[in-house]
């Protein structure tokens, strides 16, 4: 029968996906995972199974409290291409903060072969992301908002590309090529604006 903790599960699984976020999976060691958290082993398999289950909990922590939440402009039924451009706009800010880059992206990068449940929860951002992107797109599109001959399939597509590669550049410190990219991403999409809008 397991123990019960004497401490802030949450509080450890976020100083866990920290952690994890900073160093990736392969070199963070179970020593590390110790000494961060402040817990023994015992307290540290108890809790959370072995390195691998820890890293699983921590990046769909991550997927739930962190990638989600930022989508959340995007779920009101009037958003349309002003809020996407609004979107990326405030991502692109965000990846001169975030000097370890995304989890995800990093767990695509290390771990998305050779895991499947990684593999399940970097799925779901990317198809969230699409299909969010679609939505909106689509909503915009009937409302007048984005000229007909938009897919928006192939734009949400599109759009998703862009910002794993914002993500990398962002990682790489190329603020240069970043701001060179946000200015031609967003003229495209002022460009898809159309100036007949249904009353």
């Amino acid at each position: 029968m397991a123990r019960s903790c004497n401490f802030d599960r949450q509080e450890k699984l976020i100083a866990a996906m920290e952690l994890f976020w900073q160093k990736g999976y392969a070199d963070t060691s179970v020593a590390d995972l110790v000494e961060h958290l402040k817990i023994n082993r015992f307290s540290l398999y108890n809790s959370f199974g072995d390195k691998l289950s820890l890293y699983r909990e921590a990046l769909g922590y991550y997927f739930d409290n962190h990638a989600m939440p930022n989508l959340s402009p995007l779920l009101a039924e009037e958003a349309g291409l002003d809020e996407i451009v609004t979107y990326l706009e405030a991502f692109i800010v965000k990846q001169s903060t975030q000097p370890f880059g995304c989890f995800l992206q990093n767990a695509v990068l290390e771990k998305y072969l050779s895991d499947e449940v990684v593999q399940g929860i970097c799925a779901r951002l990317f198809d969230e992301l699409h299909q969010t992107f679609e939505r909106v797109l689509g909503a915009a599109q009937q409302r007048g908002e984005l000229v007909a001959s938009a897919q928006s399939a192939q734009l949400a597509s599109f759009l998703v590309m862009q910002m794993q590669g914002i993500r990398v550049l962002g990682k790489a410190r190329q603020q240069p090529r970043i701001a060179q990219a946000r200015e031609v991403l967003l003229s495209y999409l002022h460009s898809l604006k159309s100036n007949t809008p249904v009353i």
